[in-house]
């Protein structure tokens, strides 16, 4: 690859790039290049010296994938990750993509932990108890979107009228057995398909398992609400 008197050049003798060539040729700030290297979506860079990085020119053409996975379909971080492994094995992802936009949705903006507490209006220390019991989980850590908002408002308004959030604890514990089943039930169904057939299966299951959920659980409440004289089982009669 070279010395650090010369620049380094890739396998097809293409040279490197420096660190403001890159954010030159695609807009994109110095910290934001070190952050998708920092999670592994852009090559580690060749180093030259203590203070000299070069990187591939392919990097140009993965920022641009990138920036356009998330200002069109607003995947996190982790998400695009596992896009960018699958087009390295040489994979069309369009299925794939469809399906992360199932999965993920379309949030349209997050927050650091300071500027949730105020929107949501959880002290830093409610925040923490809800994320440490897994009823209130960001995609990407200390960064909340507007779904995890929406539900910390209805949480602190509970809490405001009594609820202790240890008693809500039995959701993320059933959620992980339930998505658990999922996942062995899709895979049952999906062995032995290519890629192709089994993003687009994984996709309808992904939607069937989706509207299920609700649909079982929500009228289980329902025909037990039936049942009820008045709001309580315990409730007294007049």
């Amino acid at each position: 690859m070279g010395n650090s008197g010369r620049r380094p050049v890739t396998g097809d003798n293409t040279p490197m790039l420096k660190m403001k060539e890159l954010a030159d040729a695609t807009g994109v700030a110095k910290s934001t290049i070190l952050l998708y290297v920092n999670k592994g979506l852009l090559p580690l860079p060749v180093k030259t010296s203590p203070n000299m990085a070069y990187y591939d020119p392919l990097c140009i053409d993965r920022i641009a994938f990138i920036r356009k996975v998330q200002s069109t379909h607003r995947l996190p971080l982790a998400a695009i990750k596992g896009l960018l492994k699958e087009m390295d094995k040489g994979r069309d992802v369009t299925p794939l993509l469809e399906l992360q936009s199932t999965v993920f949705g379309s949030s349209t903006g997050k927050m650091d932990a300071r500027a949730f507490t105020g929107a949501s209006g959880l002290t830093k220390q409610q925040l923490q108890e809800l994320c440490g019991l897994g009823l209130i989980m960001p995609l990407e850590q200390d960064l909340f979107d507007e779904q995890d908002l929406e539900l910390a408002r209805q949480l602190k308004s509970c809490m405001d009228r009594g609820m202790v959030p240890e008693d809500l604890s039995f959701y993320p514990k059933f959620a992980k057995k339930i998505v658990e089943a999922e996942i062995s039930l899709r895979e049952a169904y999906t062995r032995g398909l290519g890629f192709r057939e089994n993003a687009a299966l994984t996709l309808e299951l992904t939607r069937m398992a989706r509207g299920l959920r609700a649909y079982v659980i929500d009228r289980t409440l329902q025909k037990e609400l039936i049942g009820f004289k008045g709001l309580k089982k315990n409730i007294k009669e007049k």
